[in-house]
């Protein structure tokens, strides 16, 4: 998931992060924050700034600035965080 937070009107905003969209044939969610609200609450400082969140909304490691995520050492950090998540549980 991606959180842009483009400023100007909510329109604007919208076309920009659809043109990216489309121009990076990106496949998946793309949220707006126009008022960088969510950016605040996360004390987001610079961009691009990436967060590794579990399923119950706990931050378990971000990283500041560009990263090379298919790169070895991306996958490794990414796989050494997913195998530490634990499932959530359902009912029953």
């Amino acid at each position: 998931m991606a959180v842009s937070i483009d400023r100007g009107s909510e329109e604007q905003a919208k076309k920009v992060v659809k043109s990216y969209v489309d121009r990076k044939n990106l496949t998946f969610l793309n949220l707006l924050d126009p008022t960088s609200a969510t950016a605040a609450q996360y004390g987001v400082n610079g961009v691009p700034m990436n967060f590794f969140i579990n399923a119950r909304g706990k931050v378990l490691a971000f990283a500041s600035g560009y990263r090379k995520w298919d790169s070895k050492e991306g996958l490794l950090m990414i796989e050494q965080l997913l195998s530490s998540a634990k499932p959530m549980k359902t009912g029953k």
